[in-house]
């Protein structure tokens, strides 16, 4: 006799849509990203007050391939018209002896950028705290100089914050797509994506939890991160 339980419709229907979501789950906000990281404004100076270029690696003052990249770009935007304010952001971690910021003020200054132009914000250890310390009436119209795909979640996240942002993804990164290096960065901010999307819709303990989850993940993948992300728990107590 056979005692198979039978599949029905509503089940077949109910583990569709399950599937599905978890498909746009993962692959809308990876569509965002990837997108918005070819869009780049114009840097026009009617229409564009200043430049902020975001920290990253630095390695006892020297910046790394990659916040050189950004650095480079920000110097050429500058050079277009030579009058906009150029802001630098980004703290440090303990036992550097160098902020991100003034690493990359340094860097400006030897590019042509003069001092009087130039911001120096040595705050921050992430995206979100790296913005919170300026004024957005100060900055006013602002490019926003990063990784192509760090983009989408740097602008979106300065326009939350009550800034003017327009994207300006820098030409130079060294994270060349579908590389090892790409898919890593591609990762890394479609969690970040995901955490400002529960943020959004379920509030700020929610995305919190999200965030420490996809940190352990990651720490686990790739065991270099985990003393990143217990020195930044550490920062926000």
């Amino acid at each position: 006799m056979d005692t198979t339980i039978p599949r029905t419709p509503g089940r077949l229907v109910w583990m569709s849509k399950f599937l599905i979501g978890i498909g746009l789950l993962i692959t809308q906000p990876l569509a965002r990203i990837v997108l918005f990281a070819r869009q780049h404004s114009p840097n026009d100076p009617t229409q564009v007050d200043s430049l902020l270029v975001l920290g990253t690696a630095q390695y006892d003052g020297r910046p790394s391939k990659q916040f050189e990249a950004r650095l480079k770009h920000t110097a050429e935007l500058w050079q277009q018209h030579q009058s906009q304010q150029v802001f630098t952001v980004g703290g440090n971690l303990p036992g550097d002896r160098f902020s991100e910021a003034e690493v990359a003020g340094t860097y400006l200054r030897a590019a042509g950028v003069p001092a009087e132009k130039l911001h120096i914000s040595a705050h921050g250890n992430d995206t979100y705290t790296s913005y919170m310390p300026l004024d957005p009436a100060q900055v006013g119209r602002v490019l926003i100089i990063t990784d192509p795909n760090h983009s989408y979640r740097a602008v979106r996240l300065a326009r939350r914050l009550g800034f003017a942002a327009f994207p300006a993804p820098t030409p130079y990164s060294p994270t060349r797509c579908a590389s090892k290096s790409y898919f890593i960065s591609l990762t890394h901010e479609w969690g970040g994506v995901v955490v400002q999307d529960v943020s959004r819709v379920l509030g700020q303990r929610a995305a919190v939890k999200v965030e420490d989850m996809l940190r352990s993940i990651q720490a686990f993948i790739r065991p270099s991160r985990r003393a990143r992300h217990d020195q930044l728990r550490r920062l926000k107590k």
